[in-house]
């Protein structure tokens, strides 16, 4: 089955010119998935839902972001579901997740953005802790 490709009409900050991704899921590999731009040389990143790093992270969607997202004006935040990703970044110290700056994808129109707000409280660089028994 070959996976279905999102559409991200802006490109993600730092590859404008990659617009074509594909979300790549294992059961061996959660909670991580692969966001995959589709081309040569195009980009991949390692994602996590940042709700379940902080499971009260902010989900909201301005309008802005929900008509880039096509979201009808009456969908909730629930319906349709929403795919957050926020990119995983792995360094000799260790690893951290960027929720700044979460990636959100419309599964409907498979249609996908990052949000990139003016001002957050949310830290670039959140670190990433074992879980616990891990």
């Amino acid at each position: 089955m070959t996976p279905e490709v999102v559409h991200f009409p802006e490109g993600l900050p730092g590859f404008e010119t990659c617009r074509r991704f594909v979300v790549v899921t294992a059961t061996s590999f959660e909670p991580f998935c692969s966001l995959q731009g589709q081309g040569p040389g195009a980009p991949a990143f390692v994602t996590i839902d940042p709700r379940y790093v902080v499971p009260d992270f902010d989900c909201a969607l301005d309008p802005t972001d929900r008509a880039r997202l096509q979201l009808a004006a009456d969908d909730s935040p629930e319906h349709p579901p929403l795919l957050w990703l926020a990119v995983v970044t792995a360094t000799d110290a260790g690893a951290t997740v960027n929720l700044r700056a979460p990636i959100v994808i419309n599964p409907q129109a498979m249609r996908g953005v990052q949000l990139v707000p003016a001002a957050s409280e949310q830290p670039l660089a959140f670190a990433l802790t074992p879980a616990e028994g891990a």
